[in-house]
């Protein structure tokens, strides 16, 4: 666990951690709201940024072969689909990402299906653009998140012309199956709906689970396109580099003629160093994050069931991310969030994933083993004091 140990991160302009210490009177505070890590990077890409840096010039940059080698390499070794490269288009991010297909790829006042409780910012990006948001409501057995088909298929019957599939999935920790992917490609199919697949957390799946991409299913259905980025799986998110895989040539086409109109069409010096490294040489770093947040899983489900079995924890199959269920105590997330504060920890609040999520919270468990044990204590004890 030495590799994972959580690093001072106040006053780094880290959206995580500095945006609570208005909310506390103290520098001794734990946060687990925020979807990046709270330790170092892989060391191979640490000491390649910091070869880089020594070098000295920091002028334009462009991507070789070797950069799109290396990343049609990671997409085969890592989630078995053969990209060409020419299917590749970067971004700055993946919300950059989703927010240029959604304008570019659909109607004025389309209707676009996402499946709640889903990550916060899709949201904004949908009605940004002036879409319209269908829900497909992901329904649970003892927290065990599952897609709900007819729905889906109703919202398409009704003329919506966009899926954004979020798998991994954030909030809920879902790694769908293979034949749940599929269903949802044939559906998709079979109404010509574009299914946009945030891949995003595809690194980060736990034992005895396997992560299936939709990109597994573009030699059958070819309005796909994958939403990729190392930003999660390295903590690379300042960095902001992200990729599409977009098969489809005409919807490529559109994409990239927006962006190279706005000049967006390649990552900056020290992303392009970092993924190059990310992609070649850290998978045993990878499986060993993997392990570590696993077993931080495990810690927390221990505590929770020491602690209170009112509280209702969601399997976690992949991200970093658990989801939790807090409706027993009969406090909105808000009221519970404000009371965990007082105690000097922070959490992520349900309904910013979904307005029927009140009384849920997600934590982040991408920290130290010793960080989350002590936020544990403190939330433990804030419990204890309602």
């Amino acid at each position: 666990m030495d590799n994972f140990k959580t690093l001072k991160r106040y006053n780094t302009a880290s959206a995580k951690w500095d945006s609570v210490k208005d909310k506390v009177d103290t520098d001794d505070y734990l946060v687990f709201s925020v979807a990046d890590s709270d330790y170092e990077t892989a060391p191979e890409i640490k000491h390649a940024l910091i070869n880089r840096v020594e070098h000295g010039a920091f002028g334009y940059t462009m991507l070789d072969d070797q950069y799109y080698q290396i990343v049609t390499d990671w997409f085969e070794r890592r989630y078995h689909v053969k990209v060409r490269r020419n299917w590749i288009v970067t971004a700055p991010k993946v919300l950059t990402a989703l927010s240029v297909i959604i304008d570019q790829l659909t109607s004025a006042e389309a209707s676009i299906v996402i499946q709640t409780p889903v990550y916060n910012v899709f949201y904004p990006a949908i009605e940004n653009n002036r879409r319209t948001i269908l829900e497909n409501k992901l329904v649970h057995d003892a927290m065990l998140y599952t897609v709900d088909f007819d729905n889906l298929e109703n919202h398409f019957k009704a003329g919506a012309e966009m899926l954004i599939l979020c798998n991994p999935h954030n909030p809920v920790g879902r790694v769908f199956t293979v034949s749940e992917i599929a269903k949802m490609v044939s559906l998709c199919k079979q109404y010509n709906v574009i299914l946009v697949s945030d891949e995003i957390h595809a690194d980060l799946i736990m034992p005895k689970h396997t992560f299936t991409s939709a990109g597994r299913f573009i030699d059958d259905y070819k309005n796909i396109i994958l939403v990729n980025a190392p930003s999660k799986t390295f903590n690379l998110a300042g960095l902001q580099s992200a990729h599409m895989i977009i098969p489809n040539p005409t919807h490529r086409k559109k994409i990239k003629s927006y962006m190279t109109k706005r000049f967006l069409y390649a990552p900056n010096l020290l992303a392009i160093e970092a993924i190059k490294v990310a992609y070649t040489k850290c998978d045993a770093w990878v499986e060993a994050q993997n392990k570590h947040i696993y077993h931080n899983y495990l810690l927390l489900k221990d505590k929770i069931r020491r602690h209170n079995n009112t509280i209702r924890l969601a399997p976690l199959e992949g991200t970093y991310l658990a989801w939790l269920d807090f409706s027993a105590y009969k406090l909105t997330s808000s009221q519970l969030n404000q009371h965990f504060i007082k105690y000097q920890v922070a959490v992520a609040e349900g309904p910013h994933y979904g307005s029927h999520c009140d009384g849920f919270i997600r934590i982040n468990l991408a920290c130290s083993n010793a960080q989350l044990k002590e936020g544990l204590k403190r939330l433990i004890n804030a419990l204890e004091q309602l």
